[in-house]
């Protein structure tokens, strides 16, 4: 009788820890939160990787960043600065539980910024560059209605390209970076480097009486002051350092509506670019030595050719491309607003021959020899034509299975074209670095350089039903926030696994079969068994279920 009662018991002891085990994890995972639901089609995540949609609604968010204490912020452009505390239940249960305006400023529209030791915020407007004392714990900012005013005189004549995009340096601290783009698609105000147009500057804010409230602090002119990172820049509104070497990459939106003798060519050319501008240093150091064979030696503050010269994307492209000759991707060439009419004009500054970029006088001419790599630093890489790279942030290396091969990603957030015939861009996608000399994997003619992570599965219905991707932040967990301006969405990636050479957004190579198995564009794609929320619960009722299985069999 014992033996009996004891063999019965046994027998229903892993029915009752699974029953059990069943009902905790039932419990932890009706805590995990249900995802966001989206207003488009399910985007494509790439194997290897895991998306979620955390909050919709917001009102054009552009940048973000994530503060020290795993909080974002997010610009809303038109309206101010916003909060937004994660609630983290373990990957992917993510939700935003509490969203905070700090600072109420309707001029504000794309660029943030803290400071390294993230008790101090910028942000800033088309004309000006604003700071406030951030409190991380206090979720709020001092003096919001009356910031520090630290650079100013960015307006461009006619509006155009409005943003204004901030880096802190992580290498040089004290010292950030501001880019500015053209005025119009041609601007030749961008030929006169005194002009501060189609540029990125740095300054240095570690001065306490920088931007004193009252006019009794040093307000810098953006056009004369600071110092040249690069010039002839179109609009480069990403702007990153790479963490290893301390490099400092750029992306760059090209023209539109280019021509070429007289043939339009403006569907596949001029290609999107990367642009590298060398290790910062002040003006008055000693340029560092670079291992990287990308422009090895070179200077910073050189001029990277617009409005004389831009990028060949497509050389195969139909109609062709008059006058190809040796040109390939990336190569620069002139075109039918090339202003030739206009004299390269010197530095402004050509005075302090440490800070001064380019002077010397280029006679342009139609020949492409005048966009050569003697006159003007091509790109480090080129991009489809008007895809619109609108962000680049690099992985930090945390968790990432790359690190240990020596490799990164920079990731890229494409915006999507709005002037092309067959929709283009609308995707994040990265591109592959070796760590150890800060430079892409990819040479400078690849056109196969982008490894899609998250894309639109039919970009013919772009932008109206499809998400376009503007600010990335990448946090201490490699997670990988981005906001979407045109559906006012903010997403978290991460990567989860293996990332395999697949067909991406745009195919090619290093790009299979289109993935994603999930139909709701709010679920995590591709999930793994990680431990968390309703994942385990499926593992438990199968156990469970054997278990009672094993008990009927026994008992018959």
């Amino acid at each position: 009788m014992f033996w009996c009662t004891w063999k019965s018991t046994a027998l229903l002891l892993p029915f009752l820890f699974f029953w059990l085990s069943g009902t905790s994890v039932q419990a932890a995972a009706s805590t995990c939160p249900a995802p966001v639901p989206a207003s488009y089609p399910a985007p494509v995540v790439r194997n290897g990787f895991e998306a979620r949609l955390v909050a919709t609604g917001l009102k054009k968010p552009r940048g973000v960043i994530v503060d020290s204490n795993g909080r974002l912020l997010v610009v809303e452009a038109g309206k101010g600065i916003t909060h937004m505390t994660i609630k983290d239940d373990g990957w992917p249960c993510l939700s935003v539980e509490k969203t905070t305006t700090i600072v109420s400023m309707s001029d504000l529209n794309h660029g943030i910024q803290l400071s390294i030791d993230g008790k101090t915020l910028y942000a800033s407007s088309s004309n000006s560059v604003y700071s406030w004392a951030y409190d991380a714990d206090a979720i709020r900012v001092s003096d919001e209605k009356s910031p520090k005013t630290l650079i100013s005189n960015m307006t461009n004549a006619g509006g155009g390209h409005s943003t204004r995009t901030l880096l802190i340096s992580r290498k040089q601290p004290g010292i950030l970076l501001v880019s500015r783009g053209s005025g119009s698609n041609i601007d030749n105000g961008a030929t006169d480097h005194s002009s501060g147009i189609s540029q990125i500057r740095a300054f240095n804010i570690s001065d306490p009486n920088l931007g004193t409230p009252g006019g009794g602090g040093k307000v810098y002119d953006y056009p004369s002051e600071g110092w040249t990172i690069g010039w002839g820049l179109r609009n480069s509104v990403g702007v990153a350092e790479e963490p290893n070497t301390g490099g400092i990459y750029s992306v760059e939106n090209s023209a539109d509506g280019i021509k070429r003798f007289g043939v339009d060519i403006h569907e596949d050319s001029p290609g999107e670019e990367m642009n590298y501008h060398g290790v910062l240093r002040f003006p008055s150091s000693t340029p560092a030595n670079q291992s990287s064979s990308v422009n090895q030696g070179q200077q910073q503050g050189g001029n990277h050719g617009y409005p004389y010269c831009l990028a060949l994307y497509n050389s195969s492209a139909s109609p062709s491309f008059p006058s190809l000759g040796d040109l390939k991707t990336g190569s620069q060439f002139t075109h039918d607003s090339t202003p030739y009419s206009i004299p390269f004009l010197p530095s402004s500054d050509s005075s302090s021959t440490s800070s001064s970029p380019q002077a010397k006088p280029i006679n342009i001419t139609t020949s492409d020899t005048s966009c050569s790599s003697t006159n003007f630093i091509p790109p480090r890489l080129t991009f489809p034509a008007h895809t619109a790279p609108l962000d680049i942030k690099f992985s930090n290396g945390n968790g990432n299975d790359n690190q240990s091969l020596g490799l990164g990603l920079a990731y890229i957030s494409f915006h999507g074209s709005w002037d092309r015939s067959t929709p283009a861009g609308y995707k994040l996608s990265a591109v592959r670095f070796d760590t150890s000399k800060g430079e892409p994997l990819e040479a400078s003619d690849s056109t196969n350089s982008l490894v899609d992570v998250m894309w639109n599965r039919d970009v013919s219905k772009c932008p109206g039903q499809c998400f376009r991707p503007v600010g990335l932040a990448v946090d201490g967990q490699e997670r990988i926030w981005m906001t979407d301006d045109d559906k006012g969405d903010v997403w978290v990636l991460k990567q989860v696994g293996e990332v395999k050479d697949e067909e991406g957004a745009d195919g090619g190579s290093g790009s299979g079969n289109v993935n994603g198995d999930s139909d709701s564009a709010a679920a995590p794609m591709r999930a793994k068994r990680s431990g968390s929320c309703a994942e385990w619960l499926g593992v438990g009722m199968s156990a469970m279920a054997a278990v009672i299985g094993s008990l009927l069999f026994a008992v018959l």
